[in-house]
């Protein structure tokens, strides 16, 4: 396959995605946190903070993750359907859409503490990027059937409408708004990485670097010419196929997460 279709690397036959290595960062953390929980806490994003020099923050605050069950399954339904995302835009793509995502939440973040004047709001866990990629796969499949054949639509409303209604309760405006103005943002990232492509009212286009017809030459520089050979040796030209593990785990957990996008839950 393409570079963009190959794991970063590899553990035995599996192959280790973006998403497979941001979720097992997130579980590491967990562990992390039983041994030093101020390390975690300071991958966490405080806008007061990263003002003063912890600029790691803006990337790290995803995976400042405490043992929770809760998370436990954020991370569970990230890897689902990130996996998912993942396949449709390669692992290059995809990684960069979620740090687009990530520093774009942290961006608004600060700059909502300097509008307000205050150290808010506090962004940490999976739970908002979770929240996000489980959206954005929805987007691409509304009908998907999930739990008891329910369209995926209506689980994505739900997902969606819970934590805002939960900020209203708590009359945390300040993360309200920052919340809304992330899933925006968001929405504009992800179309230009490539989704959303049925959603015209969704600012943005996919970006496609330029790409050599299929079959067309590269042109030859000007004055070059190909060097000789020194004893007439013969030179085999490629491409050349390296040895590739067997990727007989890959192809189970495809046709396992297929069969889930096919039947549902």
């Amino acid at each position: 396959g393409s570079d963009q279709e190959k794991p970063w690397f590899r553990i035995r036959s599996y192959g280790v995605g973006t998403t497979d290595f941001v979720a097992g960062l997130s579980l590491l953390m967990m562990v992390a946190f039983a041994i030093s929980p101020d390390f975690v806490a300071y991958l966490a994003l405080s806008p007061v903070r990263v003002l003063h020099g912890f600029v790691w923050e803006v990337v790290t605050w995803p995976i400042a993750n405490a043992p929770d069950f809760l998370i436990l399954l954020n991370i569970v339904f990230f890897w689902f359907t990130g996996r998912q995302l993942e396949r449709q835009l390669g692992k290059g793509r995809y990684g960069w859409m979620l740090l687009g995502i990530t520093a774009a939440g942290s961006l608004l973040a600060v700059l909502l503490a300097l509008a307000f004047r205050v150290d808010a709001p506090f962004l940490a866990g999976m739970s908002t990027i979770t929240l996000i990629v489980v959206l954005l796969f929805i987007a691409d499949n509304p009908r998907m059937p999930v739990f008891f054949g329910i369209p995926a639509w209506v689980l994505g409303l739900v997902w969606l409408i819970i934590p805002l209604l939960q900020l209203v309760g708590a009359r945390s405006w300040i993360n309200f708004l920052q919340l809304v103005l992330n899933l925006l943002v968001a929405a504009v990232i992800a179309k230009f990485a490539g989704l959303l492509e049925r959603y015209a009212f969704v600012p943005g286009r996919m970006y496609t670097p330029k790409q050599r017809t299929l079959g067309q030459p590269r042109k030859r520089r000007r004055g070059s010419e190909p060097r000789p050979t020194s004893g007439g040796g013969t030179v085999v030209q490629g491409p050349w196929v390296g040895h590739e593990p067997p990727a007989r785990e890959d192809e189970e957990m495809d046709a396992f997460l297929d069969k889930i996008m096919d039947h549902g839950l």
